[in-house]
């Protein structure tokens, strides 16, 4: 009789573990672009009143204001998602009035009118007579998803952007791998930014280049890399490394787009994506929930579960409530599809959210699907308002927290940063553009 009340229990146990398993595969969210064109358009009267709390049990009154990746999160059926206790409340805030600096507001005036798109052989666009500015303001078709794809590949950044930031890199059981960087960037091209040239003696072939020097662990200190974009989209970044140990610097292929980087969950496209290189469709003009820091409260650890105060065992990096607030901002939502040329390429889908005051492309996050159309991994960034020139904005390095998200191989990098030192901020040695050049690197240790 125990033996056959062991076996019963024994296949009931298995039974439940296959209908767990059938409902986990069955969970799993795939591509379709009728999700996004669910969500709540622009010209809709539909919003959320300022002073809403939105917590695990009222979500799905909202979800249609949620970019895909939180409606994931929300749902339970990952291993990260959102959990039950107050830290996880959003908050729901007024809408933020954020405008461009006034010198880049200026450029788009004056040079907008020169930017063309041309169409390449293999399907692609590169853009042609861009000087500064928005490239296209104000998209309309036709081609307008691949104007808004170059909006947000070109938005607003100063000369010179420098932080310090915290890594951490979680994996599925809770095991946090820490990592130091000291990040650089600098704008050397396509500059709009009070006291500097359009192009500097450094952008004559590239406009951006950035720098990222680990500080710790020491087993790994002064290990540098430096990226290169070439003003050209259709011409593949450069991408070089210092090691200390050789005690010097090595060009990298920078044409291994899928490769993981320094054993974190972002890959090499993931930051330095070609627009050329994708087609691209437009998904709709939508209302979504965008996440604001509180800026005296965004370099904190504390202000991000798993980074002191709270376990972060549900979702590691996830700004806790009353660091923060949230507000529903208006975007473009576009889907970028790899063209053949790129092969078997590492994502089948990418969703971009370009937020239309700012045209930036992270406030509200990206997602990416594999290549069977399953969510894979999502990357967004928690901004926090800065001056420039006397106006209050949000841009690509004015960050509290950035993170990767791999839905499918349940890890998470994120990182939590200083404020940003912008142009004159940065300590002398950090201002010499000459630091965005491969020759820099072998100054890394003296």
């Amino acid at each position: 009789m125990k033996k056959r009340t062991a076996l019963v229990l024994t296949t009931l146990a298995v039974g439940l573990l296959i209908c767990a398993m059938v409902r986990s595969a069955s969970a799993e969210m795939l591509f379709d672009q009728q999700h996004y064109r669910d969500l709540v358009d622009t010209s809709s009267p539909q919003t959320i009143p300022p002073g809403t709390k939105i917590t695990l049990q009222n979500w799905k009154q909202y979800k249609n204001f949620m970019p895909i990746w939180l409606q994931a999160a929300y749902s339970g059926d990952y291993h990260w998602h959102i959990g039950p206790g107050p830290e996880f409340t959003i908050v729901v805030g007024p809408t933020s009035n954020l405008p461009l600096p006034k010198k880049f507001q200026e450029d788009t005036e004056k040079y907008h009118g020169q930017v063309s798109l041309e169409k390449l052989p293999d399907g692609g666009y590169t853009i042609k007579g861009y000087t500064a500015g928005v490239p296209f303001p104000n998209p309309t078709e036709p081609l307008m998803a691949v104007k808004v794809m170059y909006d947000a590949w070109l938005p607003w950044r100063p000369a010179i952007s420098r932080y310090y930031t915290w890594d951490r890199i979680v994996d599925r059981f809770g095991n946090v791998s820490p990592e130091d960087t000291d990040d650089t960037f600098y704008e050397m091209g396509y500059l709009s930014d009070e006291g500097y040239p359009t192009t500097t003696p450094y952008g004559s072939d590239y406009f951006q280049a950035g720098r990222y020097l680990i500080a710790a662990p020491e087993q790994s200190k002064y290990t540098t890399e430096l990226q290169l974009q070439p003003k050209d989209p259709t011409k593949l970044q450069e991408l070089y490394a210092f090691l200390p140990s050789l005690r010097r610097s090595l060009r990298l292929s920078s044409a291994a787009r899928c490769t993981p980087l320094l054993g974190t969950d972002y890959i090499a496209d993931d930051g330095s994506w070609l627009p050329p290189n994708f087609s691209t469709t437009y998904l709709g003009s939508k209302k979504l929930l965008t996440i604001v820091m509180d800026p005296q409260k965004s370099p904190d650890p504390k202000s991000y579960a798993g980074g002191g105060a709270y376990p972060g065992d549900a979702f590691p990096g996830w700004p806790v409530a009353g660091t923060n607030h949230w507000e529903v901002r208006d975007y473009h939502v576009i889907d970028l599809l790899a063209l053949p040329k790129l092969g078997n390429y590492c994502y089948s889908h990418r969703a971009f959210y370009v937020e239309k005051q700012t045209y930036y492309a992270a406030m509200a996050g990206a997602e990416a699907y594999d290549r069977t159309g399953k969510l894979y991994k999502m990357l967004w960034t928690a901004n926090y308002p800065v001056d420039i020139h006397g106006v209050s904005t949000i841009y690509a390095y004015a960050t509290g927290m950035s993170m990767a998200v791999d839905f499918q191989n349940q890890h998470i990098t994120w990182n939590n940063d200083t404020h940003v030192q912008i142009d004159d901020q940065a300590p002398p040695d950090v201002r010499d553009m000459a630091n965005s050049t491969p020759g820099s690197l072998e100054r890394v240790m003296k």
